[in-house]
């Protein structure tokens, strides 16, 4: 069932939350909406990079009304999460502005580090994370679950490799889960299925097809596709990436982890 009119256009409520730095004021139509969002906490003590970024505020408007309902039927009637999801849309082509995207990926820190364990759905990202914070629960701070924001410092035209950070962002997967910390980015693996375990490092060339297509974004503009496009070109000039072909058991989180401390990190 929809809901009523009413509810629709009445006590429409805003939210203010720092996202990645950013003052983001989120209006909401569903109050049920709300608590998707107030269980996002914001980035603890600011990292050093976090003092030199540019305060922004940014604002997302209503979700379409006519999007919302159908969203609301299809997912059963349940407008507030159906809100919530279409609130990632907005906030994914409005960030694109501020060297910022959201990527598709399970995110947590290790040794100082951000990692990426990316890939479609169903490949075992969640698997391995929680293999992570089962055997390596010491070394590792998680950063978001499935949704995080990845911000390229603003430097990278006068330097041969730019920097990227990765931060919580309120949209967290079904498991919820989000932690308080931002790191640099260090690397980006890769998840497939298959009958044994078996990691390594890929070109470029080799990455550019499963990367592009983890950037989260509405394709609705040519200037849109083109700011993907060249985030991509910057990051995989500036960050490693890794194909990790998994059996979902835990000797491929340690494959991986071993892996990746030969490859110095």
């Amino acid at each position: 069932m929809f809901p009523a009119p009413y509810s629709i256009y009445e006590g429409m409520q805003k939210i203010e939350l720092y996202v990645s730095g950013l003052k983001t004021k989120i209006t909401i139509r569903e109050a049920a909406t709300i608590p998707f969002f107030l269980r996002y906490e914001e980035v603890d003590e600011p990292n050093e990079h976090d003092n030199k970024m540019k305060k922004e505020d940014i604002l997302l408007p209503p979700v379409d009304l006519d999007r919302w309902l159908f969203e609301t039927k299809r997912l059963d009637g349940n407008a507030a999460f159906a809100e919530y999801s279409l609130l990632i849309e907005s906030f994914a082509n409005a960030v694109l502005d501020y060297n910022r995207f959201l990527f598709h990926g399970a995110a947590f820190i290790w040794h100082g580090k951000a990692f990426i364990m990316t890939g479609k759905s169903g490949v075992g990202k969640t698997t391995q994370l929680r293999h992570w914070l089962s055997m390596y629960k010491e070394e590792i701070e998680l950063i978001n679950g499935d949704k995080p924001i990845i911000y390229c410092l603003d430097h990278f035209e006068k330097s041969q490799k730019a920097e990227f950070i990765v931060y919580p962002s309120p949209w967290t997967g079904k498991e919820g889960w989000n932690g308080r910390k931002s790191a640099k980015l260090g690397g980006i693996i890769c998840l497939e299925q298959g009958e044994v375990n078996c990691i390594e490092k890929i070109t470029k060339a080799e990455a550019v097809f499963p990367i592009f297509l983890q950037f989260l974004y509405i394709p609705d503009t040519a200037a849109n596709v083109e700011k993907i496009c060249r985030y991509e070109e910057i990051l995989l000039n500036a960050v490693p990436v890794y194909k990790l072909i998994n059996t979902g058991k835990q000797e491929s989180a340690i494959l991986t982890h071993d892996y990746l401390l030969q490859e110095g990190f």
